[in-house]
Order: structure tokens, then sequence, then C-alpha cells
């Protein structure tokens, strides 16, 4: 009675907040209703001699209540041993804080008590912790953190999950252990990876267990990998996971491990904004301009050669004097054309005009094909640079055929995805069946060009490295339908191997253990060499086709002229004949 007088003024003292709960006469222990506090730790100091201390080790045991960090226990007795039966048979876990003190006199000897999964048959584990006494006061020799000095789990069997969405090949742990086709779940493989060096890291042993899915909620329901946790059949998964609301009241998120990036691959299409080519360099006012002041050039040059023609009694037979309109018409065309001539004026104000209309030409011809050569160096505009762009472009797109894609357009709100679905990817007018292709027919339509693909870049940059040609590497373009997503490695709801897992992959990224996972599992984005652009352009017949149709006009209108000027020529030679021999049959009458 003494010692609870000294207890109650002692609490007064420190003006702690006590509650007091009367024990129950039927011997059942409401221990939810006694244990439940609105604050993260509650500490539980129990005496195992009392004769109802195996009680609340009971009930709170049935009452299926965490022996996890929330409840630091301290149990105390004055007996030479551990009571190791009564300890051997509590559902401790890695996660549990208990300290078992032995009380001689005013002396307490600590020990550290867990187990790391009595679930998964696992040993009692009591380790000297150290010494309290009232000289000295508290001497703690376990100074590690817990985690790194419980890591020895000696071989538990721990139950881990890893989902796979493609065929395994040549078989199922060769395929998740070996960089062979390693674009194929590249981010499956790689996180698999980090928990085996985790499984190392703790010596535990792994009870593998397959599924096809992450884990979504359909009706009601989880599916796949986080199903298989909320059965209690998974402690951890070695796939990572999205970081999604619904999933955070069934799993435990720990570290995240993968950024996962996904996006819509093109090839982007030239564009022309005129109707051909050998248009492009000048706008519309330029070409005006220029034929305005050709048409003005050959009017000047006309009229010196009529003037010419007027002053020259002595005049050379020459086409400029005998047809100046055709001859100062084919000196312009010359002049533009940067063609020589073997005739001139010889009157000083025709050179004149001579010399300013080759003049004009040659600087406009300068200008005119910098322009031409300048446009096949640079690089092409690119227009389609946003989702937006790529829903009003005629461009056909495909999705990926995974679940993540499927997911996102039942869930996404925003306008523009889901007009992109209805439009180019739901089944609908020219389309029997969704726009969700494999990876490999995917890619291959990418390549020919004029397709828009959505792939994760980790399975598409393998791929486009071994067969995409370097022209075809520096065309692509990628647009993202979603950002990109962070993931996670996740225990099971409530799990005491959380702050372990925890603890175990921070050390395994801070020692650099997942970077250099991440060059062995990912295949990095193609580059496009700086020397492409010194490569020689290549001009598509596409291109080419305006000459190709000036110069077969200019054909056919010579052949046109041709055949005109035969048939004028013969007819007026067949009408001579006439003449003549009328003239001839005329004197012959006469005679």
């Amino acid at each position: 009675m003494i010692e609870q007088i000294n207890f109650h003024h002692w609490s007064m003292a420190s003006k702690s907040k006590v509650s007091y709960i009367p024990l129950p006469t039927n011997g059942i222990l409401d221990m939810q209703k006694m244990l439940t506090v609105n604050y993260y730790k509650l500490g539980i100091l129990l005496t195992i001699d009392c004769p109802e201390s195996n009680l609340v080790l009971k009930e709170f045991t049935r009452q299926a209540l965490p022996y996890n960090q929330t409840y630091q226990w301290l149990l105390v007795t004055e007996h030479d041993s551990l009571p190791i039966a009564i300890l051997r048979d509590l559902p401790l876990t890695i996660d549990t804080e208990m300290t078992f003190a032995i009380r001689n006199g005013l002396h307490y000897v600590l020990h550290d008590v867990y187990n790391p999964s009595y679930r998964h048959g696992g040993s009692l584990n009591i380790t000297p912790m150290g010494k309290w006494n009232n000289s000295s006061g508290l001497d703690i020799n376990l100074t590690q953190y817990k985690y790194q000095r419980r890591g020895n789990l000696n071989g538990l069997i721990i139950n881990v999950s890893l989902a796979i969405t493609h065929d395994p090949t040549p078989d199922f742990e060769t395929y998740i252990t070996t960089p062979v086709n390693r674009h194929f779940d590249t981010m499956h493989r790689y996180h698999f990876a980090l928990i085996r060096h985790l499984r190392e890291y703790y010596n535990f042993t792994m009870n593998l267990m397959r599924t096809d899915s992450w884990g979504y909620l359909i009706n009601g329901t989880f599916n796949g990998m986080l199903g298989e946790m909320v059965a209690g059949r998974v402690d951890i998964g070695a796939t990572p996971l999205i970081f999604r609301e619904e999933r955070i009241n069934v799993a435990e998120f720990t570290v995240q491990t993968y950024v996962a990036r996904a996006c819509f691959i093109f090839r982007h299409p030239k564009k022309s904004t005129v109707r051909n080519g050998f248009l492009k360099p000048f706008t519309e006012e330029v070409w005006y301009a220029t034929v305005i002041i050709a048409l003005v050039n050959w009017i000047l040059l006309y009229l010196t050669a009529r003037v010419e023609i007027r002053l020259q009694t002595n005049a050379s037979p020459s086409t400029l004097n005998t047809l100046p309109a055709s001859e100062t018409a084919l000196i312009t065309v010359a002049a533009l054309c940067q063609q020589g001539l073997s005739d001139g004026p010889h009157l000083y104000s025709g050179r004149v005009v001579f010399f300013t209309l080759f003049l004009w030409a040659l600087l406009l011809f300068q200008y005119y094909s910098a322009s031409i050569v300048g446009s096949l160096l640079a690089e092409p505009p690119r227009y389609i640079r946003t989702l937006k762009d790529l829903l009003e472009s005629d461009m056909p797109v495909g999705i990926e055929d995974i679940a993540y894609n499927y997911n996102h357009f039942a869930t996404t709100t925003d306008e523009v995805a889901l007009e992109l679905h209805r439009r180019k990817i739901a089944p609908g007018k020219g389309r029997k069946r969704a726009a969700y292709f494999n990876v490999t027919d995917g890619l291959r339509r990418l390549q020919k060009g004029n397709f828009a693909f959505h792939v994760d870049v980790a399975t598409a940059y393998k791929f486009i490295t071994d067969e995409f040609e370097e022209d075809e590497i520096c065309d692509l373009v990628e647009i993202q339908l979603f950002p990109q997503h962070h993931l996670g490695t996740v225990t099971s709801k409530h799990s005491p191997f959380k702050k372990m897992v925890t603890y175990g992959m921070r050390q395994i990224i801070e020692h650099g253990v997942a970077e250099r996972l991440k060059h062995v599992w990912q295949y990095r984005r193609p580059r496009c060499p700086v020397s492409h652009s010194l490569n020689p352009v290549q001009v598509s017949i596409g291109e080419f086709s305006p000459a190709l149709f000036l110069l077969l006009m200019g054909l056919m209108s010579a052949a046109t002229v041709c055949l005109g000027e035969y048939h004028i020529r013969r007819q007026g030679m067949v009408q001579k004949y006439t003449q003549m021999l009328g003239c001839t049959t005329y004197q012959n009458s006469n005679l």
C-alpha cells in the first residue's frame, strides 16, 4: 500500500496523466479498450511474477494486438532466469520492442527479447542489453540501430510475390535472374534483383510466388500481387507499385526504388508549308517582286535593242536585231538562271541594263541557293510537341497491351487523353478492335513511320537500339501521356517487416547497388549522333518532283510547238508548190 501511495504522489508531482482501469472479475480483459490511445507509442510495465500477468499476455495475444513498436514492453521478474516457455509462445516479430528485466534488489539486468517472426516459424532471440542500478543509472550495450543488430534472420522463410507479364524463357528462374532479353519485364526483374540483395543483407529465404498483375481494384476486390497480400499469403512484393490512394489501405509503402516512364514515341513527319520545295526560299511577295523586276528589265532591254536597230546603219544579221522581243526575253531568263549568251547589246545604254540585270540576278541566285541548301541541312521543324498536337494530327496511334494502360484510361479525368482514346484507340469507325498492340508489333509499325506507339521506354529502347537506322533514331519524338510514375517496395498491411525492408532498401540504394543494377537491367535512350548533321542530305523523289514536272512540261511544250511549226511549214510549202504548179500550167497553155 505504501508503494502505491508513493507512486500516486510521484505521478501527481510529475504532472503525468494516469488512468486506472479495474480488472474484471470474470477474468476477461478488454485489451483494445485499455491500450487504445491517441498517440504513437505506449509503454507497458508488467511484473511477470504477478499471478495475473499470464492473463494479460494471453488476452493481448488472443485479441490480435500486435507486438510491434507501438507497445514498448518492460517485463520484470525477481527470478534468476527468464520464463522461456512463456516467451516462446508469444507471437513476437522482428519489430517487437520488449525488454525483460531481472531484478536483484536495486540492480536490474536487462535483456532484449524478440522473434524474427513467430508466424513464419522463427526462433526466440534473447540478447543481453545492459543494466540499471540506483547509483550508476542506465547502461545500454546495444547501440546499433534495431534492424541492424537484428539483421540476421537465420534463413527465415518469407513469402515474396513477383508479377511477370511476359512468358519466361527458357525457364522462370533463369528469366528473372539473368539479364538476357532485359527489355521484357525490366522493372520487375530489376526490382527482384534488389530483393535478392535484401535477402543477402538479412539472411532470409524467399518463398517466391508468381502472379501476372500488380494488383488493381476490380468490383471491390484486389487481384494480382495485392490480392495475395490482402489474403495474407504474401509478405513482401518483389514488384514495385505505383503510389495510389486505394492501395494505401491494403499495403505498406516503404522506399521508392524505381521511376517508370511510358510515352508516345513516333517518327516526326516532314511537313511542307508550300506547294513544293523550290518555291520555299522566298515568300509570295518576293516572287511577285522578282517577276515584276524581270519584266521591267526585259522591257528596258527590248527598248534599247529597238533603238540600236534604228541607229545602226550596217547592223549585223543577229537574232537580237532580227527578233529583238524574243531575244531580250531569253536574255532575261538566262540572267535569272545564271546561263551564258551568244549575243548582247552594243549600245552603252543596253549594256548598262544588261550589267544591272546580271548583277541583280547573281545576288538573287545566291540568296535562293543558300536558302535551299540551308533548309536541307537544318533540322526540320517539329510541330507535334504535345498530346493535344498528336490528337489533332492525322497520325494513327497505338497503345502497349499492358494492364496499367487500361487502368489509366479507365480512371483518368484528363479530357485530352479521354478524347484521344475515343477518337484513335477505342473501337469505332475504321477500327474493328481497340488499338492495343504487343511491343514488337507496335514498334515495327513505329519504325515504318506515320504511327505513334505508347510504350514503356525501358522496353522500347532496346528494340530501337538494335533495329532502327541512324536516320530513324534521329526522327524520334517522345510525348508523355501521363507523368512518370514513382514506384516503391511494398509489404502487407501492418507488416512487421515494413521498417526492416525500409532500412535494408535504403542501405542498398545509398551504397550504390541500385544504381549499378540500373546499368545492368535498363537500356539507355538511343542518342542521335552529333555527326548525323554532317551526313549528306538525301533529297526524296517527292521533293525533286516539281523539277521533273517542270522539265516534262517544257519537253511537251517544245514537242507541241515543234509539231505546230512543222505543220505550218509544210502547209506553206504545199501552198507554194501548188502556186508554182499553177503558174507552169498557165504558161504551157499560152504556148
